[in-house]
């Protein structure tokens, strides 16, 4: 087997140490590697694999990471899941119309749902309160 050009491991050619497709050290893992064992990366990324691809596009890039400094994945609240199922059903019905398809019965459900969720944080507000002066 050859040297590939992409094998640097002490980053001189590229910056950052660099090792062909599928043979970077076991240590190290993309993004979505870490996020396959709930993690995330705590720092910025150690190295790269290349891959080459065809044309003038250069080489294919994967930033990797060191997999034991990495840390667990945050979990999102239960109002940052909502805004982003009301924001995915919004650009939904913005699809739609760009379509030409009527989407009136969809906006009254966002509105319908943007409603719930008010009511529900304005409930949530006020037991937050009460409890606070119960305990005062």
């Amino acid at each position: 087997m050859s040297v590939s050009r992409f094998h640097d491991p002490e980053g001189r050619e590229f910056g950052v140490p660099t090792w062909p497709w599928g043979l970077a050290p076991q240590h190290l893992r993309t993004r979505r590697q870490l996020a396959r064992e709930g993690l995330r990366p705590a720092a910025e990324c150690e190295a790269q694999v290349l891959r080459a691809r065809g044309g003038s596009r250069g080489p294919l890039k994967a930033h990797l990471f060191d997999a034991e400094s990495a840390v667990p994945k945050r979990v999102p609240s239960r109002a940052q899941l909502e805004a982003l199922e009301l924001a995915r059903w919004t650009r939904s019905v913005a699809a739609c119309e760009r379509r030409g398809i009527d989407a009136t019965d969809m906006r009254e459900v966002i509105e319908q749902a943007r409603t719930d969720i008010a009511a529900r944080r304005r409930g949530a507000g006020r037991n937050r309160e009460q409890g606070r002066e119960r305990s005062r």
